[in-house]
């Protein structure tokens, strides 16, 4: 049996963005129910720490467990710090993904320690394409790269093991772009370049085969690992929870969901998930 040394749990905790990216997929629909209802699903979490866990097509047994926060934006979440809190105590190695524009330096000083992967949303750092793609609030307000290598320097200091890891989505704005420059100055120490997934607003947006090649070819020097991640790799390959507690699969526009983590209890969620443990272990 496959056994997978840590299985990441991404919890879409909200819909809600003070950015509005064009070619985002979280469409859920969905008010989140997070406040109230994070403890118990934590530790139905928590529970799969280390033990067989029963998928549709397969089985596995995951080492350890951790839950990366997402959204939206996880920051709008007034309950974020004492969710990532909870998961720490409970073995579960709390991570997040953010555009970085709510995180303050008290933050990262209160509870950067208990973070294992501090992941950011990077696609550009030239303030017209960021406007074009929507990273930007409803002032225009945007990070720049002072902001984000303030960031990285901040938690290097006061969390040394914390990962580094950036999200660049290839989309049209930013495909014939080389962010090698500025990159190598942040020493992520993860950059995962993910095509550009044509829903939602990014319908009629493809990024050809070839240039995809050559975005990821424009960026082989690069000293941080590179994980490219083509449409196909993505698919069955992530374990997604949505607002609302239940794992879910994207299956074109629409999502299949599992039934509620508070309803039958975590294991039992997953055995209604189809999950490709081995393209996901690749990743890692």
């Amino acid at each position: 049996m496959l056994r997978i040394p840590e299985l990441t749990i991404n919890w879409h905790i909200l819909e809600a963005c003070n950015y509005d990216c064009y070619f985002c997929y979280a469409k859920y629909r969905q008010k989140s129910i997070f406040s109230r209802h994070y403890v118990g699903i934590l530790r139905e979490l928590g529970a799969l720490n280390n033990r067989r866990i029963d998928f549709q097509n397969g089985s596995a047994i995951a080492e350890s467990v951790r839950v990366n926060f997402a959204g939206g934006e996880p920051f709008l979440e007034k309950n974020l710090g004492q969710a990532i809190t909870l998961a720490y105590d409970l073995g579960l190695r709390p991570s997040f993904i953010s555009n970085g524009s709510l995180l303050t330096d008290d933050f990262i000083m209160k509870f950067g320690p208990m973070i294992s992967v501090a992941g950011f949303s990077i696609d550009s750092f030239d303030g017209e394409q960021n406007r074009k793609i929507g990273r930007r609030d409803n002032r225009g307000a945007q990070v720049g790269y002072e902001r984000m290598a303030a960031i990285f320097k901040l938690f290097r200091q006061v969390s040394p093991d914390t990962l580094l890891k950036i999200n660049t989505v290839v989309c049209r704005e930013n495909v014939d772009d080389d962010l090698t420059s500025p990159l190598c100055e942040l020493r992520p120490d993860r950059w995962k370049a993910l095509r550009v997934i044509p829903i939602h607003g990014a319908t009629g947006q493809e990024i050809s085969n070839e240039e995809f090649s050559s975005f990821l070819d424009r960026h082989r020097r690069m000293p941080s690992k590179i994980v490219p991640e083509d449409n196909i790799d993505m698919h069955r390959s992530y374990l997604m929870l949505n607002p609302d507690g239940c794992f879910y699969q994207r299956e074109g526009s629409n999502y299949l969901n599992s039934a509620p983590i508070l309803d039958v209890g975590a294991g039992n969620a997953l055995r209604s998930v189809e999950f490709d443990a081995k393209t996901y272990s690749s990743r890692y």
